[in-house]
């Protein structure tokens, strides 16, 4: 048990946008602090199925002030100056069952944090321990989402089609996006609804395990990601640009299901975001038109392993192996690719996206970019997300150690993401909207 210093009269924290966006930057200060103090300041969220923290250990000014934007972190789960590294940085609770990841896939729910000043320079245990007792200086509660009040979320049920659309309510039709995620399932929006309001028309597109569509995965129909795609071609709130075509983006199995979209679907295709998938056809099948996709490679499940940073993950790396006649075969898409590969993935072959971006090369194709990030892991999210390396797999109930080292993650997040940005305005947008790109 631990006795604190007497409180310190009427210290306040200040947080300039106390509901904020989820990739966006806040200013937070505390002040009326001890002069010259040591000052610990911890974050935490707590959600139905756990709860995460973060913290930092600060020296308040001569004033008694502290400020986030110039104050370095001296010690906690992240260290320097960084106004977002609570946010980023956050870990699950060590009392919480092992694989957990902050994240809501309902974009319309904010995540609700409370951030507390507490004296000294508290340790992690003494944090996480619901034993310890220490009097905090003040705390304060703030939000973060997904959806800015300039995007509306629109519900998709059109024929077999399941998802949402998100577009900016200013905006009648903008060019159009189709956002895929992996072997999670269900309808993840919260990626869609950030992208929407850089003026996209987006829809986040759920294919297995949601409302009526199939429980689980049985193998890849590219029939219903054509559907998809016809859809927002033709959908009123897509504004096509003089080249036509839709951007995709997909992460894991969905960019495996974007870079089969884009060689089956020729110019319907104009874009495509590549994040940390495989260079070949495995594990599931992929059928199109009543016929399965040839170059199947199969999943060699011997070669799974136990991940050496985390024994409790598995190493899947070498357990798909192609042979470069069993590449997907990108050079026959007219789409522009920008291929991102994370260093530290334990899920694919951090060599995946070399593979394929070097069949365009080949080919003689300038419009490919490979884009290869050390230190970071699978789950590449937006902005100030926070990693997650070890992560329980509902679908293959096994724990995946998906990589990343927190700080080297979030810089991969917040530069893949103004890349994205960019190449879909300039591949999916008209003149007008060039002018979206020198913001980046």
């Amino acid at each position: 048990m631990l006795t604190s210093s007497p409180s310190v009269a009427m210290a306040t924290i200040s947080i300039d946008k106390p509901r904020s966006l989820v990739d966006e930057r806040i200013s937070i200060r505390v002040e009326n602090l001890p002069s010259n103090a040591p000052v610990t300041l911890r974050l935490n969220i707590k959600e139905s199925y756990g709860s995460f923290s973060a913290f930092g250990h600060y020296m308040s000014d001569s004033s008694g002030c502290l400020s986030l934007d110039s104050s370095s972190s001296l010690g906690g789960t992240y260290t320097g100056v960084d106004s977002m590294g609570l946010f980023w940085s956050l870990l699950q609770d060590p009392a919480e069952k092992s694989g957990l990841r902050l994240l809501r896939r309902e974009a319309e729910i904010p995540l609700r944090y409370q951030l507390t000043a507490l004296p000294g320079h508290v340790t992690w245990e003494q944090l996480t321990n619901p034993e310890t007792e220490i009097k905090p200086f003040c705390s304060a509660n703030l939000e973060r989402t997904y959806l800015a009040d300039s995007v509306e979320r629109i519900p998709v049920r059109v024929g077999r089609l399941r998802g949402a659309l998100f577009k900016p309510r200013s905006q009648r039709s903008c060019p159009p996006v189709i956002d895929l995620f992996g072997t999670g399932g269900g309808l993840m929006e919260h990626r869609s609804a950030l992208l929407a309001k850089e003026g996209f028309s987006v829809l986040a597109l759920a294919y297995f395990n949601y409302e009526d569509l199939p429980d689980t995965i049985v193998e890849y129909d590219m029939d219903y990601f054509e559907e998809a795609v016809d859809f927002m071609l033709a959908c009123p709130y897509s504004r096509l640009g003089p080249k036509g075509g839709v951007g995709l983006i997909g992460v894991s199995a969905g960019a495996d299901i974007v870079a089969n979209a884009a060689i089956l679907f020729g110019d319907k295709i104009r874009a495509v975001a590549w994040l940390n998938g495989t260079p070949c056809r495995n594990f599931y099948q992929a059928r199109y038109r009543g016929r399965l996709l040839p170059a199947q490679v199969t999943f060699n499940a011997s070669k799974i392993k136990q991940a050496a940073p985390n024994p409790l993950g598995i190493d899947l790396r070498e357990c798909v192996q192609p042979t470069r006649d069993q590449e997907l075969p990108v050079e026959q898409a007219s789409a522009r690719f920008l291929f991102f590969s994370c260093l530290d993935d334990y899920s694919v072959s951090p060599e995946a996206g070399a593979r394929l971006a070097d069949r365009l090369v080949r080919a003689g194709r300038t419009d490919v970019e490979r884009i290869a990030y050390p230190d970071a892991g699978h789950l590449l999210e937006p902005p100030i997300s926070p990693c997650t390396a070890l992560c329980y797999h509902g679908l293959l109930k096994v724990y995946m150690y998906y990589g990343g080292k927190p700080e080297c993650h979030h810089r991969a997040q917040v530069d893949s993401w103004a890349r994205m940005i960019r190449m879909f305005h300039e591949e999916l947008g008209w003149r007008d909207d060039k002018r979206q790109v020198a913001k980046l």
